[in-house]
């Protein structure tokens, strides 16, 4: 009496000797392709985070530019005011309108010399308050550009940001 295989044995054996060659190198080019997709995915999120932080550190820059020059600009205008109250308090001072009287008339020569040193003082403080004027502007203009520099590189920095977002979202 011969013993014939039982079911399972056999179907164990037909499956194992089924290796379709095709089928296997599908497989292994398959997960050659998955691996090296996971891989591009990871490169693709490294380069959006690096290129994300370059950006921001850009803008933190700017920004710290921007405000070193709101201050700046905030100091001028501030000397500005002070030189301007300054002209008003001494050019309108009673004892400035006597020195011009004394200095037209020229009988004293202590007093014509006080207003020639208070009008050389005058003309400094006037002088002073033009240059402010000048870097008020200048500053003002400066501080126009790198506040448009700033709002450019936000936006670009939140665009970036969002690229990162959605590019670790694909996992």
């Amino acid at each position: 009496m011969s013993k014939r295989p039982a079911e399972s044995d056999a179907t164990t054996i037909a499956k194992k000797a089924r290796l379709n060659p095709e089928l296997e190198a599908m497989r292994n080019t398959l997960d050659s392709l998955l691996k090296t997709a996971d891989t591009h995915h990871e490169e693709a999120r490294i380069a959006a985070i690096d290129a994300a932080s370059a950006l921001e550190e850009g803008w933190t820059d700017a920004t710290t530019e921007k405000d070193k020059l709101d201050v700046e600009l905030k100091g001028l205008a501030s000397e500005h005011w002070t030189a301007d109250e300054y002209l008003k308090r001494y050019e309108e001072s009673a004892t400035v309108k006597m020195l011009k009287k004394a200095a037209d008339v020229s009988l004293v020569d202590t007093l014509v010399e006080d207003n020639e040193k208070i009008t050389d003082t005058l003309t400094k403080l006037r002088n002073l308050k033009e240059r402010l004027v000048g870097e008020c502007d200048r500053t003002s203009a400066q501080l126009i550009e790198k506040t448009e520099q700033c709002d450019a590189l936000k936006e670009r920095l939140d665009a970036a940001e969002k690229r990162v977002e959605t590019i670790s979202g694909f996992a």
